[in-house]
């Protein structure tokens, strides 16, 4: 991207657990410490922002939902940031002489759909800061993905309640990690 543009890429803040969740994941929430997790993101990352997006999960949404209040914005849902699910379709994308490289393709096309993503919002925010709310087995692939077209290398791992900021200018990219403080 030639464009001047900041994204910073939130993890979702730690949701109630997989395990014993019999309904449907796109609304399994936040747990109690997700939520103080989301919270403390606002003085962190503070409200000189220009959007906010997310996955439609709830717990991607409940993530960003403080930050968005408090910025006095709404929260943008784009399909593109959900988790995956698994990478089934075209199948014969991942069998026979491919299914090794399965999980290769599949990252791929995860990070193919974000940065679609990212790119639609660098147009629509030009000069713009937009945070960006999605899963654990998306947003490890899109930096790789943006890393590697960029030559840059890739940042540390962050834990829940922190982000990754991608700052693209005059040609380039570079990759801040942050961190929010909670009590949790």
């Amino acid at each position: 991207m030639d464009i001047d543009f900041t994204v910073l890429l939130v993890p979702h803040c730690q949701s109630v657990s997989k395990d014993g969740w019999n309904q449907d994941h796109l609304v399994r929430p936040l747990a109690e410490a997700g939520r103080a997790q989301a919270q403390a993101l606002v003085p962190a990352i503070g409200t000189g922002i220009d959007a906010v997006y997310s996955s439609p999960a709830v717990r991607c949404r409940e993530t960003v939902g403080p930050l968005a209040s408090a910025a006095g914005l709404a929260v943008h849902e784009l399909p593109e940031l959900y988790e995956t699910q698994g990478f089934q379709d075209p199948g014969e994308w991942v069998a026979g002489v491919f299914a090794p490289m399965g999980q290769a393709v599949a990252g791929a096309w995860v990070a193919g759909r974000a940065s679609g993503a990212v790119v639609r919002l660098s147009a629509a925010h030009p000069g713009g800061r937009v945070v960006v709310c999605s899963h654990g087995d998306v947003l490890p692939v899109l930096i790789a993905l943006l890393a590697g077209a960029y030559g840059v290398p890739l940042p540390p791992l962050i834990n829940r309640g922190g982000w990754w900021e991608l700052r693209f200018a005059g040609g380039g990219l570079e990759i801040v990690v942050g961190q929010a403080r909670s009590e949790s």
